[in-house]
């Protein structure tokens, strides 16, 4: 071989060796880039999704503001506690039996919430006693009875009926 081949050849190896060596850098270089590439796709997905999220909680937030709102009205507030204990009187008078509030206090459920705790005791004849009874089970307001009595003969009964009133927080 001539020196000129022997040059030829050098140079030649010398630019095959180049161009690989870049090659393989490219080559590197996109698979790296590619999980980059796919870490954003993903970040991105679930960027998208919650704010898709976030678009359902706010329009379910607006559409559900009407019964929200209807809702509250089940729950007292502290305030209005007195209004309350007026107004089971007011249901006592109408229904015809007296009333005596037996128990009035604040407390609190296992779970914190607020709650009013009340007692009534009635006296009047059979049906209007078991009357005042059935209305405090249906009272319009998120409520629980821990006890409810009723005894009596003749035209002399006696109930005796607590009862949890869950206050608004």
């Amino acid at each position: 071989m001539t020196k000129q081949t022997v040059t030829t050849l050098g140079v030649a190896s010398l630019y095959f060796v180049i161009v690989a060596s870049v090659m393989v850098y490219a080559f590197v270089s996109v698979r790296s880039q590619k999980a980059d590439a796919l870490a954003l796709a993903t970040t991105l997905a679930e960027q998208t999704s919650k704010q898709s999220v976030a678009r359902t909680v706010a329009t379910t937030i607006e559409s559900t503001a009407a019964l929200r709102e209807e809702v509250s009205t089940y729950f007292l507030e502290e305030k209005e506690t007195i209004s309350f204990i007026t107004e089971i009187e007011g249901l006592a008078g109408v229904l015809g039996v007296t009333i005596e509030t037996t128990a009035l206090d604040m407390t609190k459920t296992a779970e914190g919430r607020p709650e009013l705790k009340t007692g009534f005791a009635v006296k009047g004849t059979r049906a209007a006693v078991l009357r005042f009874m059935e209305a405090i089970e249906t009272l319009p307001y998120h409520s629980r009875i821990a006890a409810l009595q009723v005894t009596g003969e003749g035209n002399e009964w006696r109930g005796q009926v607590d009862i949890f009133v869950t206050i608004k927080p």
